[in-house]
């Protein structure tokens, strides 16, 4: 039975996103392995606004992955897949450059996001 697209959680939907906010400029056929960044925070080319935008774009995911159950590790883990797939992406390209530090801002942004919809979710009951 297909999935009705109109049913699908905005997380879902935030994961395309993320790819085409990522997509690969100066495109090649060739993996830049050489433009990798494994170890976060000590690539001269994270720059304040690049790191800025992967902490904001993941908040939506976050405020909605935590709509479901599964908890902040599952949250984190999806973050985290979704930043990297992202991150393989720009292997190949001659101008970005693939950075753990931003799989750990995604992470980040999605916590936030999930801090935001507890914090929604506890003042609607209080309210």
């Amino acid at each position: 039975m297909p999935v009705a697209l109109h049913r699908l959680p905005l997380w879902v939907w935030w994961i395309p996103v993320v790819w085409i906010a990522s997509f690969p400029i100066g495109l090649t056929a060739d993996p830049q392995w050489h433009r990798i960044s494994l170890v976060p925070f000590t690539d001269p080319a994270d720059k304040i606004l690049d790191l800025g935008v992967n902490l904001l774009m993941f908040i939506p995911f976050g405020y909605s992955f935590a709509a479901r159950p599964g908890g902040l590790l599952r949250l984190m883990a999806a973050a985290a897949l979704t930043s990297i797939s992202a991150e393989l992406l720009q292997l190949f390209s001659t101008i970005r450059y693939p950075s753990c530090t931003d799989v750990v801002y995604a992470v980040v942004g999605a916590l936030i996001g999930a801090a935001v919809r507890l914090w929604v979710v506890r003042a609607r009951e209080a309210g």
